[in-house]
């Protein structure tokens, strides 16, 4: 199959024409049938992206296309979490299970390089370790002294919990399709391309792209949440917080985040633990004997990306898009359709659903998180889509305290209306609010298979979250088995996965954001909607994305090609 054709051949466009949009009316009056596989948060902001790219042409095109987003969980898109009342999501979309995200200026998660490599065999020894002396804890419980010995150092605040684990038997054995398995070792193969192979200046220029969409997004953000009363009523449901803290055990750390923040233009100071804690008074409840300290990120932002992604899906279909959720949005089967590449009528993929119906799409956009490529490999492409699922956990704390008493009345002076004034992170765990009685912790990232296969996988991380939450918040009522699986498509190389499949024509994807979704997808959306649409009017000239912002980004980067 050549890679220059394009789907402005089915709608008979010659490839010199300047609109397809006005040739596809001459000829069958078509419409653009485009299918986002995903409703989470990059397949919402996909379509959102797609639906205003095509809107700005309305006028000169007369032309829109027809949406469809395709949800397979019933629990997921426009139902409402009311977090102030205590009541966990069941979605099982990390948009929604790790809803108190940043929205930085600066993407600094560069995690594909040696360095890391060394970290995960520490870690996963550590937590293999951890987990053994729990198994003799149990066995010994009769043996206090010996039982206190063993626990000591799992709940010792002066030491540095596993981050990352592997369960490599869970990835490629008996309980693991033949596709999962080869999900693994396509995305290990070029995991270790990047981290073996790449030195620390190749990673510092993806860590400056990835900044560079985290600029973008936070800009929309911005617009989104200042765009008059419809901006400030969605700012109040977001619960809106301003800066952010970082705290390190030793100084070195606190200078590499303070450099990193001055490397990519971000207003950012080391402050002593004292002034930290004057940001953040809890922070004083951590049992840490040794010193702390502190890095201000002033710019930074956070807000309830969960109740943001709902909020976006009833709008974007108040403006035409089908949100297909449960039953009819969960896909069994996506291929290419039969059909001769110059018939007009049909589209060029399609797609069936559990509930029996079958769809004709001319664009399919893979948007559906960690399931992602094993959709690419059904369509023979698997290798353009190299992610895999990163397990992490967060862990919601619900109390009735809030600083001053009425959280509400917290604006006037600058500070936060939420429980926490400040969020902050700690050993690779983050904590932040965004409601008046509630905060977040969040962290680990774990290899252990997809989301079904990995139920029974033992974890460090419930119980550490627990620990660190309940040291925050001890008047809050938190047990460690309220801690939430949430699985997050990691990219080999840092890069999220943006743009169209050459080999394969009519298919784009929108994913590989790892832990990053909220901090990158509006701006990585709208790089997909600038592509999708210049296929669509065969404009194949274009070798950067214009983003909000004034941001240019090049093309090539986000590529799925770049695997190829």
């Amino acid at each position: 199959m050549a890679t220059a054709f394009s789907l402005r051949h089915l709608f008979g466009v010659a490839p010199g024409s300047q609109s397809a949009a006005k040739n596809a009316e001459t000829t069958s009056n078509r419409q653009p049938r485009i299918a986002i596989v995903g409703g989470g948060i990059a397949g919402v902001t996909a379509a959102n992206a797609l639906g205003k790219k095509f809107a700005d042409q309305a006028d000169r095109d007369a032309i829109s296309p027809k949406i469809v987003v395709f949800e397979g969980d019933v629990k997921g898109g426009h139902r409402r979490v009311n977090f102030g009342n205590c009541e966990q999501p069941t979605w099982i979309a990390a948009t929604a299970r790790n809803a108190n995200s940043l929205v930085p200026g600066a993407a600094m998660h560069v995690m594909c390089q040696r360095s890391t490599l060394w970290k995960i065999a520490k870690d996963t020894l550590q937590e293999w370790y951890f987990e053994r002396v729990e198994s003799i804890q149990h066995w010994l419980q009769a043996d206090h002294q010996l039982d206190y010995q063993l626990t000591k150092r799992i709940d010792n605040f002066d030491v540095v919990p596993p981050y990352f684990a592997l369960h490599l038997f869970r990835c490629i054995g008996p309980s693991a399709t033949w596709d999962e398995r080869a999900t693994f070792f396509t995305f290990l193969k070029q995991f270790l391309l990047t981290s073996v192979f790449t030195d620390e200046a190749h990673a510092n220029e993806r860590g400056r792209y990835c900044q560079q969409l985290a600029q973008s997004n936070r800009h929309s953000f911005l617009g989104a949440i200042n765009g008059g009363a419809e901006g400030k009523a969605l700012a109040s449901k977001v619960g809106v917080g301003k800066g952010f803290v970082s705290l390190h055990r030793t100084s070195d750390s606190a200078i590499n985040a303070f450099n990193e923040g001055k490397l990519y233009g971000e207003t950012t100071v080391i402050i002593p633990i004292e002034e930290a804690i004057k940001l953040e008074p809890r922070i004083s409840n951590l049992p840490i004997k040794n010193q702390l300290f502190g890095v201000h990120r002033i710019d930074d932002y956070t807000a309830n990306s969960a109740v943001f992604v709902q909020d976006l899906v009833e709008k974007i279909q108040e403006k035409g898009t089908e949100y297909r959720c449960g039953e009819v949005g969960l896909i069994e089967d996506i291929a290419l359709a039969k059909t001769d590449a110059a018939e007009t009528t049909k589209g060029r993929f399609t797609i069936r659903t559990k509930d029996g119906s079958s769809h004709a799409f001319d664009y399919v956009v893979l948007a559906a998180g960690v399931n992602t490529p094993l959709f690419a490999r059904k369509l023979s492409v698997g290798d353009a889509c190299p992610t895999y699922p990163l397990r992490g956990y967060s862990l919601t704390a619900y109390t009735n305290h809030t600083q001053d008493g009425d959280g509400n009345g917290r604006l006037g002076n600058g500070r936060s209306s939420n429980l926490l004034n400040m969020p902050l992170s700690i050993d690779d765990m983050y904590c932040s609010s965004v409601g008046v009685n509630m905060a977040r912790m969040a962290g680990f990232g774990e290899l252990v298979g997809y989301r079904d296969k990995a139920v029974d996988v033992p974890s460090l991380g419930p119980k550490v979250l627990g620990r660190y939450a309940k040291a925050l918040f001890p008047d809050a009522n938190i047990t460690e088995e309220t801690a939430l699986p949430c699985f997050r498509p990691m990219s080999p190389d840092d890069l999220p996965i943006v743009g169209q499949v050459r080999s394969l024509p009519g298919l784009f994807m929108h994913t590989g954001h790892g832990t990053l979704g909220w901090t990158l997808c509006l701006a990585t959306s709208e790089c997909l909607a600038q592509a999708l649409y210049d296929d669509f009017t065969g404009n194949q000239t274009e070798s950067t994305y214009q983003l909000p912002g004034e941001i240019e980004v090049e093309r090539a980067r986000m590529s799925p090609d770049r695997f190829l």
